[in-house]
């Protein structure tokens, strides 16, 4: 039996103004993935884009979108839910896609 790969992981992180970085986000998610051994494969980031945004006005969560659907990606790290849409609403359709 060969050992298993690890995760792919895509990390992604979004501000909604341009007074805020991400730098924390990455640097945590990167750690979480380091230390579970998966494989960061890619780092997505939104800057200055609201959460309420569909996915067409955030080009990165598109991106990340099309990376789960193509199957490049076995684990999506955010910092929070929040990161990925503001309401239950949009979550949803996160989930959808």
């Amino acid at each position: 039996m060969s050992p298993a790969r690890p995760k792919r992981v895509a990390i992604y992180a979004r501000v909604s103004t341009d007074h805020q970085t991400t730098e924390n986000q990455i640097t945590a998610l990167r750690e979480v993935a380091d230390r579970h051994g998966w494989n960061v494969v890619a780092e997505l980031v939104d800057k200055g884009i609201s959460g309420a945004k569909g996915r067409a006005d955030r080009p990165q969560f598109d991106a990340l979108l099309k990376a789960v659907a193509r199957r490049e990606v076995d684990l999506i790290a955010a910092w929070s839910v929040d990161r990925l849409g503001r309401s239950l609403t949009h979550l949803l359709a996160f989930w959808r896609n």
